[in-house]
């Protein structure tokens, strides 16, 4: 076999000079960096579309990523300027995040992952499921061995692509005609955890006209704690988000004596504050431990001279079996109803109250002890998790993608395709719940699977206690301190634990289908720049998703109530709410779209410098969403053979998800400020009735200069959202109810009735924003929404004596970025507010930096390329400060911790050798990544940083070897 060179792989020496802040490739030449045979770049379904057509498209091959240590999807995706947050890293304390452990994304314009389609091979990739956590392409899924490059436009493509083109399209796009096999592995040195590191293989083989590609991939992340980082575990009274007043050691009333703390607060970590504060941060991490698999089949043949076939299965996987989060979450209902602590009682005979009483200095009470400020669990850990006492959640994924495409050439100017494409994506996942019926057995000695509460004898046979005090567990394990009051003996069973604290989620799944069926080719018209260019053609997508809760205990079709068994709560307050204490249920669901479309596309050479592009689509739902039409026009002027203007005008759309219209509601948690900053449950129902697609008018304005070895590109982008598709905001609902932190409702608020309060009700003077138990919200149409930038991208590429020399920047600078008033049935629920340069972290859009850029200078010489990277993220204001001496208060004084959210800038060193061995091909890769070990910003968040300013890792250091056969 022909020996094949790694480092230039096929890419132009202007190119090779990308640092880990890339800078795209925008060349003259296409066939510079793609090979010859494909023609027709993302953005249109014309052949000959340059790279510096009427749209912008930036292009990044595999030697690109390769050089740069690029591992993952993941790692080249939170690198480019114009990509705004992206979900990957572990940040479960944010609303958008959750639910979405073990996805990746890509953000454009900050507009959101369900906003950026993302195609494989120009086809529509494996979508991640489900209304909150899913709607968008799972970058993770995406088989980065077998790629050849990817293909990035920065411009609505809606009228071409359909639904989710609004912000652009990510093009993934594999190798074509591969042959030989190709081995890749790194391992990257982290401080605090056990290493992350990846391999995987590549085999290609030609059997006359045909070409089969074969590879399988393995990425592995190891665990980070968050008491690595100096930022991740702050004292209460620095970053008190980080801190709930509902503990182990907890707060308890007793008959005759009142309210009393238990003891050891101070001991197992805690801050005494009247009561004890507690940390989950110190049970949570930076980084899950994950896997992720990639398995990926291609193959090519050409069947006649004007015939061809393309087929590719892909096999994508996920495993996050043991994420880490609190020991055990705080009752916000039980047998009491909705309301703080649940209602629950501990029984007099507790083998822990008469220890408890003793320890704080009381006679052994003769009445049940009631719980006030409470968690299971709480600093002692749970003792399932014997390492660091941890709550363990669960996120899995698998799935699936068959592709399948006829290619002919009906004549020189006449072409058809006709692809159909099948999905299936599964994924399971869970978080630790306790049942509240089972609890309230337990501590009153009736506990476990084998005990019959009606018939049982507390702590008899199988009847099992349960310990809720501060005697019941040894210490700390998480901060590795010793617990002084544990009684021994006194523990919590491991399988009395499991019975109580169960998985509690969902198993999705969802087929898609897709059909699509293009014609393209030249008229015989020719104004003097050539054959006028068309394409046309149709696409059919179906999908079915199928919601199923994990367990009859899950299932509010069975379990609807806060008893476990019980259904007399059908048809009031507490109806849905479920049988765990914190974490809501689910219905099982079944649901499923259909989606029809045609559209049409023209490219008209007026003359060999100027061509005007047109393109329009109608896709159609049905139902209550209905159908939409948007059109596209493009220019493209080269005055010199230098300078080229582009610019493009139109309007693009995305319809609502199939989750997002239906009768269900998914859960998640959110630090309502109106609560003070306690998290409470927010359930985000589906709109069956009135949720219509979205709309944005988006225009580009842009030059491309090329000239003596000077790579100049400059675009004015612009979007205008309306009936934008949203949910409505938890926390401006409970703060426009109780407008100050902790303080009086307000009862009389059209709002109100979206939240529940503890005891059901609302009672004016009398209910607080700490009586908030949970806020409804809701899929909806939503503000308008304008934002505009600038991308700028530099690059000079010279010979400097044997080697050659590179250096440029890519930027992108986010102009405005503003959100009209929210309105929900005619009340103002929200003024509008300009994002940019604002944390926004517990709203949408979230954080806006106004300036994303990296850098970088590269020289090659003889095998060896040598780089050096910068990558820059302007700081921003955390907007919750603004008007405040102190961002937060405590009993202890203010903070400002995190009022002004740090710029960060990372320094990367790169090397890549290509040994000098003839019998293969062979290179060896080392990086030092943030080698000035640049901590990330400074955040008021829980885990104390903004997770998308900075890089949590430290500094890396990375060794990596390629060989080619």
């Amino acid at each position: 076999m022909m020996k094949k060179s790694i480092l230039s792989d096929r890419c132009a020496v202007g190119t090779l000079a990308l640092a880990l802040g890339f800078t795209p490739a925008v060349v003259q030449a296409q066939d510079e960096t793609i090979a010859e045979d494909v023609i027709v770049v993302t953005g249109s379904y014309i052949r000959g579309t340059p790279e510096d057509a009427a749209v912008p498209v930036d292009v990044y091959t595999s030697a690109d990523l390769s050089q740069n240590g690029i591992s993952s999807p993941l790692e080249f995706i939170k690198n480019l300027p114009e990509v705004g947050s992206v979900l990957g890293d572990s940040n479960q304390f944010s609303s958008v995040a959750q639910n979405n452990q073990g996805f990746g994304s890509i953000n454009l314009r900050n507009l959101g992952p369900t906003r950026t389609l993302v195609l494989f091979n120009g086809r529509r990739t494996l979508t991640a499921p489900g209304a909150v956590g899913g709607g968008f392409g799972d970058t993770n899924a995406i088989p980065l061995f077998a790629l050849d490059r990817v293909e990035i436009l920065k411009d609505g493509a809606a009228a071409t692509y359909g639904s989710d083109a609004i912000a652009g399209v990510a093009n993934f796009i594999t190798k074509a005609g591969f042959e030989g096999v190709e081995l890749q592995s790194d391992y990257n040195f982290v401080d605090g955890s056990d290493d992350n590191y990846s391999a995987s293989i590549l085999v290609g083989q030609n059997f006359g006209d045909l070409n089969i590609m074969a590879g399988f991939g393995w990425q592995h992340r190891s665990e980070l704690p968050s008491t690595e980082r100096s930022y991740g575990f702050q004292p209460y009274d620095v970053n008190p988000s980080a801190w709930s007043a509902l503990a182990t050691p907890g707060l308890f009333t007793i008959p005759g004596v009142g309210a009393r703390p238990d003891v050891g607060c101070a001991e197992l970590g805690g801050t005494p504050d009247g009561f004890c504060r507690f940390s989950f941060i110190p049970f949570d991490n930076l980084i899950e431990e994950e896997d992720r698999y990639q398995g990926y089949v291609q193959a090519d043949i050409d069947l006649s001279d004007t015939l061809r076939f393309h087929g590719e299965f892909t096999y994508a996987q996920t495993d996050l079996d043991a994420i880490g989060s609190s020991p055990g979450y705080p009752p916000l209902q039980g047998p009491g109803g909705a309301q703080l602590g649940g209602g629950f009682t501990v029984s007099p005979d507790n083998p822990g109250a008469a220890i408890f009483a003793n320890q704080i200095g009381i006679a052994p009470p003769t009445d049940a002890i009631g719980i006030f400020l409470w968690r299971p669990f709480g600093h002692l850990g749970n003792p399932t998790d014997p390492v660091r006492g941890s709550g363990r959640q669960t996120a899995n994924n698998k799935a699936y993608r068959l592709s399948g495409t006829f290619e002919n050439d009906f004549s020189d100017t006449l072409r058809g395709q006709l692809s159909m494409t099948w999905a299936n994506y599964q994924r399971r996942r869970s978080s630790p719940g306790v049942v509240g019926s089972r609890l309230q057995d337990a501590l009153n000695g009736l506990g476990g699977a084998d005990c019959d509460p009606a018939t049982g004898t507390p702590g008899v046979g199988g009847c099992l206690w349960f310990n809720p005090f501060a005697n019941a567990g040894p210490g700390n394990p998480a901060l590795g301190l010793t617990n002084p009051f544990y009684v021994p003996g006194n523990e919590n069973s491991i399988e009395l634990i499991e019975f109580l604290q169960i998985p509690n989620g969902v198993e999705e799944t969802e087929d898609s289908f897709i059909v699509d069926l293009i014609f393209s080719g030249e008229l015989d018209i020719d104004f003097g720049g050539g054959p006028i260019g068309w394409a046309a053609g149709a696409q059919y997508r179906k999908l079915d998703f199928l919601s199923r809760p994990l367990g009859v205990e899950s299932n509010l079709d069975i379990n609807p109530c806060v008893i476990l068994g019980d259904q007399s709560c059908l048809g009031g307050a507490l109806d849905g709410a479920g049988s765990f204490i914190f974490l809501g249920g689910s219905r099982p669901e079944r649901l499923n779209q259909d989606v029809k479309a045609v559209f049409a596309e023209v490219a008209v050479p007026v003359t060999d410098r100027l061509e005007i592009t047109a393109a329009a689509r109608f896709e159609a739902y049905g139902g209550s969403i209905g159908s939409t039409f948007n059109p596209k026009g493009a220019v493209r002027w080269e005055p010199t053979d230098w300078l080229v203007f582009r610019g493009s005008v139109g309007t693009t759309f995305r319809g609502p998800l199939a989750a997002q219209v239906s009768n269900n509601a998914v859960t998640t948690l959110a630090a309502l400020a109106a609560a003070n900053a306690n998290f409470k449950a927010v359930d985000i129902a589906g709109n069956p009735t009135d949720l219509g697609p979205e709309k944005a008018f988006s225009y580009n304005i842009g030059a491309v200069i090329d000239f003596g070895g000077f790579n100049v590109s400059v675009d004015y982008w612009s979007f205008e959202f309306k009936d934008e598709i949203t949910t409505t905001d938890a926390q401006a609902i409970a703060s426009a109810v109780v407008p100050t932190a902790g303080g009086v409702a307000n009862c009389s608020s059209p709002f109100a009735a979206l939240i529940t309060f503890d005891g059901g009700a609302c009672v004016q003077d009398v209910t607080m924003g700490t009586n908030i138990s949970r806020v409804l919200t809701q899929w909806v149409n939503g503000p308008k929404t304008t934002t505009s930038g600038l991308d700028l991208a530099a690059s000079y590429t010279t010979e400097i004596g044997p080697g050659v020399y590179s250096i440029g920047v890519n930027a992108s600078h986010v102009l405005e970025y503003d959100i009209g008033d929210f309105n929900l049935n005619g009340n103002l629920l929200r003024p509008g507010f300009s994002a940019v340069g604002l944390g926004n972290l517990d709203r949408l859009p979230g954080t806006i930096s106004p300036w994303r850029a990296n850098a970088y200078i590269n020289y090659n010489i003889a095998g060896l390329n040598l780089r050096y990277g910068a990558t820059y993220i302007a700081g921003v204001r955390d907007e919750r400060c603004d008007g405040l001496a102190f961002c937060a208060t405590t009993n202890f004084g203010g903070t400002n911790f995190g009022r002004n959210i740090e710029s960060y800038t990372q320094h990367d060193i790169h090397a890549a050798y290509e040994l000098p061995i003839s019998a293969f091909a062979a290179q060896l890769q080392f990086s030092i990544e943030n080698f000035t070990n640049e901590d990330a910003s400074e955040a008021r968040l829980p885990l104390g940083h903004n997770p998308f300013i900075g890089n949590t890792l430290g500094r890396v250091f990375r060794l990596g070897a390629k060989v080619g056969f």
